[in-house]
């Protein structure tokens, strides 16, 4: 009877664990997205209202923007890998920067010519 009781307070502690990583998993995405929201928000305010597009080096600052995005994106999924859904525990960072540039943001750049190269 001990060993059962045992073995149920184990798997309880076990599921409070899992639940508790995959909600730090999902705290950090929403701070990372926050925070990109955050830099990308101040970066346009620093642009002049009346230009039509960057120049290389607001290229270079946005795109910078966007890698650490990218980054802690793919690091939060990293150190989260067995606590995540299935369909996200093999993402490489390839998969990251390939769905954050399919974003919608990054399509309506492309009409301005910006185009940002991630590793």
């Amino acid at each position: 009877m001990k060993k059962i009781i045992y073995a149920i307070l184990l798997s309880g502690i076990g599921f409070n664990l899992y639940a508790a990583s995959a909600e730090q998993y999902v705290l950090a995405v929403n701070d990372i997205n926050e925070k990109y929201k955050k830099d990308t928000r101040q970066f346009f305010m620093s642009l002049d209202p009346q230009q039509q597009g960057f120049t290389s080096l607001q290229q270079a600052q946005y795109c910078g923007i966007v890698q650490v995005y990218v980054n802690d994106l793919y690091r939060a999924a990293d150190e989260n890998r067995a606590f995540i859904d299935r369909e996200y525990r093999n993402m490489n960072k390839q998969d990251v920067v390939q769905q954050v540039m399919a974003s919608k943001e990054m399509q309506l750049l492309k009409k301005y010519n910006v185009q940002c190269t991630l590793k």
